[in-house]
């Protein structure tokens, strides 16, 4: 079974596929313990995972999952492997057949139209050793915007992340993690912020604290 794209609508239980090139050619729901055996057999080049994400746009529970999922994907199978905002794909199908199938045939096509809601799992950017150090020995609470280097986190941080699988690697570090600054109103202010340079965050500061802009 050959095909150059494969569309997954991750499940608990199941899973739905879709199979093809430029439109699925084959859609289908498979247990989740035999995904794996499916990709070795399908010899895919490229593997996109839907990724649920709140209707506000949050991160759940669930999107870390099926992140993790996608993450345990690649690095077994040494492929290609995209998330895609799978917002709505199920609704779309209530009351139809192979819901689960039809999903991930919607998931393929988001990732053919590439659209804004297509995001990589990319290796994180590292900052100097000296820029960790100094965030570390800055006591307060801390936010670390737009930057992907888990190093900088520590105990109670928050974080602010629009790309999904940076956001995982924190979130596996225990962080709080949000996509919208807006989001961040109500965790504020904070004694230190560390981000990149342009990022128009001040309001978030204590009067008095500290933003490092890299």
């Amino acid at each position: 079974m050959r095909a150059k794209l494969i569309a997954i609508d991750y499940g608990e239980k199941r899973c739905g596929i879709a199979l093809g090139e430029n439109v699925p050619s084959r859609i289908f729901t498979v247990e989740r313990s035999k995904v794996f055996d499916l990709l070795v057999q399908s010899d895919v080049a490229t593997i996109v995972v839907g990724m649920p994400l709140s209707m506000s746009g949050r991160y759940s529970q669930q999107t870390f999952e099926c992140i993790a999922f996608a993450e345990k994907i690649r690095k077994k199978l040494r492929k290609e492997v995209f998330l895609v905002d799978e917002r709505l794909s199920s609704r779309m199908f209530q009351g139809r057949e192979n819901v689960d199938g039809l999903s991930a045939a919607e998931i393929f096509e988001r990732f053919v139209a590439r659209g804004t809601a297509v995001h990589q799992l990319l290796k994180p950017e590292k900052v100097s050793d000296a820029t960790v150090e100094e965030v570390q020995n800055y006591q307060g609470k801390l936010l670390i915007a737009h930057l992907s280097d888990t190093r900088l986190c520590r105990e109670g941080c928050v974080v602010l992340q629009k790309e999904p699988y940076y956001a995982y690697l924190f979130h596996k570090k225990g962080c709080h993690v949000e996509r919208d600054e807006r989001f961040l109103e109500q965790l504020a202010p904070f004694d230190i912020i560390v981000t990149r340079r342009g990022s128009n965050l001040e309001r978030l500061l204590k009067l008095g604290g500290k933003m490092l802009c890299l």
